[in-house]
């Protein structure tokens, strides 16, 4: 992921040489150069509970559109563990995210369109906080959504509980009734 330096005009040498730690640069980031998640090593292999996918294989093969609603790509990436990372995701019109948790505490940003988390309707200019290790799920609305996800840490890994067989039924659903939709939409979206 290539990042610019830019200097900080209010840092000089006399602040350092009064005893003050110097500021770290600002860093840029591109949108263009951002990687998608898969790629990115940032998130752990999602880890899927045996008993839900072997009920689900006995389902038979699931639409192959299920995956393409949605794409999240790593906009920015800090240094070391602690840095902080932020990722954009598109959500494809109703496409439905299965019940899930991270290792790490994060904050998410609406920027279009609308998700719905349990009876709760969130627009653009809504969000969320989750803390680390909490479950949850949202949908996204009739006109997809762009997520914005901002975490304290560079990695963290995603758990996906079992006991969601219904849900996982509705995710092929879905990609079977808006998959293609979703397919036209990726083709023009900006992430």
């Amino acid at each position: 992921m290539g990042r610019e330096t830019a200097e900080d005009p209010h840092e000089d040498s006399a602040g350092a040489a009064a005893g003050r730690t110097p500021r770290r640069g600002i860093q840029l980031f591109r949108g263009h150069d951002a990687v998608p998640m898969a790629e990115s090593g940032a998130m752990s292999t999602p880890q899927f509970d045996p008993d839900d996918m072997k009920a689900l294989a006995a389902d038979g093969p699931r639409p192959k559109t299920v995956a393409l609603g949605i794409e999240d790509t790593l906009v920015f990436q800090g240094e070391g563990p602690e840095g902080s990372s932020l990722v954009r995701a598109w959500l494809g019109p109703h496409y439905v995210l299965p019940r899930h948790s991270h290792s790490g505490d994060c904050l998410y940003y609406i920027v279009e369109g609308s998700i719905t988390m349990g009876a709760q309707v969130l627009v653009a200019g809504d969000g969320f906080f989750v803390p680390s290790d909490a479950p949850y799920a949202y949908e996204a609305g009739a006109d997809g959504a762009v997520v914005l996800e901002f975490r304290t840490q560079t990695s963290f890994d995603m758990r996906i509980p079992g006991g969601q067989l219904d849900r996982w039924r509705k995710m092929a659903t879905v990609a079977e009734e808006h998959g293609e939709h979703w397919v036209e939409l990726r083709a023009k979206a900006t992430v």
